[in-house]
């Protein structure tokens, strides 16, 4: 298994735990800033292409959102999860 592939697993293993008890962003946005110095956008997207989270986290960290960084399985109330800054919220997530 690759490296990417065991954080992506990780990732999803501890998911539901982190968003009962920690900060989801804040979460997304550290494995995100690690992965970036060994992986490219590309494929930490296609590694985490079931997580929202990540996804958003990499558009943040590289500055170019895709169309693909809101979970696909999320209803079409989606806009309702965006703050009065514009920003995501995570914690409604």
């Amino acid at each position: 298994m690759a490296p990417l592939d065991l954080a992506a697993l990780v990732w999803k293993d501890c998911r539901t735990f982190i968003i009962m008890n920690g900060d989801i962003r804040e979460a997304a946005d550290t494995v995100v800033a690690t992965l970036m110095e060994s992986y490219d956008e590309a494929e930490i997207r296609e590694a985490f292409k079931f997580d929202g989270a990540i996804k958003m986290a990499v558009g943040d960290y590289t500055g170019s959102h895709d169309e693909t960084d809101i979970e696909d399985d999320i209803d079409d109330d989606i806009i309702t999860l965006i703050d009065d800054d514009g920003e995501f919220d995570y914690d409604e997530y």
